[in-house]
């Protein structure tokens, strides 16, 4: 199984009310593709409660049977609408994908 793991962490300078509706409209563009797709084992979306400097404020934690169903998923339209619809967000990225 193939563990994938995105974090978001919002690109300063925002106010408080713009990182809410950024947060918010990451969740509302992935959050439903994991029950788009059932071919996803698992799949979790959520938001940092604690302010840290270091943490990231988005986090996408799904679960593959293989490498190849992440890249299925990486290339589904659902996952594809996501990524249009969370490009307006100002944002860094990072990924791990790792076996499990």
């Amino acid at each position: 199984m193939v563990k994938h793991i995105v974090i978001f962490k919002l690109t300063p300078p925002y106010t408080p009310d713009e990182k809410e509706k950024s947060v918010r409209k990451l969740k509302e563009a992935f959050g439903p593709v994991g029950n788009r797709l059932n071919y996803i084992i698992e799949y979790r979306t959520g938001s940092n409660v604690l302010e840290a400097d270091h943490a990231g404020d988005f986090v996408i934690d799904a679960t593959f049977a293989s490498v190849e169903d992440l890249r299925r998923y990486q290339n589904s339209e659902p996952h594809r609408e996501a990524v249009s619809l969370a490009s307006t967000v100002k944002k860094a990225k990072l990924v791990v994908d790792y076996l499990i």
